[in-house]
């Protein structure tokens, strides 16, 4: 979840645009090469849950290229809800007091669970 998060800022800041390289990896740093695989991975899942548009290119030797990363209006939403630092660290407080991880709760249930803790600091709930 924290990727995820990080990709959705950075996405609404325009500070990355995530154009990446899929396929081979001639004389990569290894390291490089999975933080790479793992952002495409966390990308093409965001994609699916419809947080992000993204645009493929196929280009030689069966290599695509990931560009123009944007968030759609429930990407914004998702965001809206988590992007504050208090907030998002409230949320993972109250999922660590109840023995879960953060990365292995549903987007909703993380979304539902920082607006409910908006709302108890703005004095709603």
């Amino acid at each position: 979840m924290e990727l995820i998060r990080k990709i959705l800022i950075d996405t609404a800041e325009g500070v990355s645009d995530y154009n990446l390289q899929l396929g081979r990896y001639a004389n990569a740093d290894v390291e490089n090469v999975r933080y790479d695989e793992k952002l495409i991975y966390h990308i093409k899942i965001m994609c699916q849950k419809g947080l992000l548009t993204f645009k493929t290119m196929d280009e030689l030797e069966g290599d695509c290229k990931i560009s123009d990363v944007e968030l759609t209006w429930e990407g914004q939403d998702y965001l809206s809800a988590i992007e504050d630092d208090t907030i998002w660290n409230k949320t993972k407080g109250v999922a660590k007091e109840k023995g879960l991880e953060i990365a292995k709760i549903s987007f909703d249930v993380v979304k539902n669970l920082a607006i409910q803790q908006s709302k108890k600091m703005l004095g709603i709930e």
